[in-house]
């Protein structure tokens, strides 16, 4: 999200206002220390040829920069629109699953884990178990047990691209326990409550995020503005380095 660099300017002066007398003594000297160390530094020439010093001005100036250019910055619903229209894809919102699991691990079970896991399929549904008792079968596995409004990605990154195209492939949810799916790490049986289709939310539903990456977009414009303009009255000359 993009964040105004004056708000934190006047964070800073609420929070000195809240001080006691000893909180801003303390402050107070550490600024004192700061301050001497800095001209000190500055006397011996340690900020001559310092790249490092060189980038931390820079920085400040577009932080002081983006501080202004923030407080001007005036976004039209018609700007909204336009750019959610343009980039509709970056909003959308991927395929997602609730499910729950019972895992048979490789490591412990060995060959005998696909086995174990179809004869507790049996199980799982002549008992009809419930969602919120699947942590008390299986094994215990590395990341969750319970999984709410997933993504293929999201699930991907804790199973494996192989178990979530799997999942994925199940086009509903299903009141039975289904299975196994095999995984980087053994064998799942699932319990899949919630099955939503992709979709492109309207703009309303992301609203924050498109005014976010509009803000973003106009600073970084106007950042390259300014410096096109301050450019412009420098000369510049580029000597080629000699062969």
């Amino acid at each position: 999200m993009f964040r105004n660099p004056r708000l934190s300017l006047e964070s800073a002066r609420e929070h000195l206002k809240a001080l006691d007398e000893a909180q801003r003594e303390r402050l107070t000297q550490l600024f004192v220390r700061e301050e001497v160390l800095y001209r000190q530094a500055i006397a011996l020439g340690l900020d001559e040829n310092n790249y490092n010093a060189r980038k931390r001005l820079i920085a400040q100036l577009e932080y002081i920069n983006q501080g202004f250019i923030y407080d001007s910055l005036e976004l039209s619903e018609a700007e909204l629109i336009d750019h959610y229209e343009k980039n509709r894809d970056r909003y959308y919102v991927p395929p997602q699953v609730t499910f729950t699991h019972v895992y048979f691990s490789l490591d412990r079970r060995g060959d005998e884990a696909g086995g174990h896991a179809g004869d507790e399929l049996l199980h799982l549904n002549k008992v009809s178990l419930p969602f919120h008792l699947a942590a008390s079968r299986g094994d215990h596995f590395l990341y969750h047990r319970n999984y709410v409004n997933k993504n293929e990605e999201e699930v991907a990154s804790h199973f494996g691209e192989s178990f979530a195209a799997g999942v994925f492939a199940v086009d509903q949810a299903k009141e039975d326990w289904i299975g196994p799916f095999r995984s980087e790490y053994g064998f799942h049986l699932l319990l899949l409550t919630t099955v939503k289709a992709g979709y492109f939310p309207p703009l309303d539903e992301v609203r924050s995020r498109v005014v976010d990456d509009v803000t973003q977009k106009r600073v970084r414009e106007e950042l390259d503005r300014i410096y096109r303009d301050t450019r412009g009255t420098y000369e510049v000359q580029i000597v080629a380095p000699k062969s």
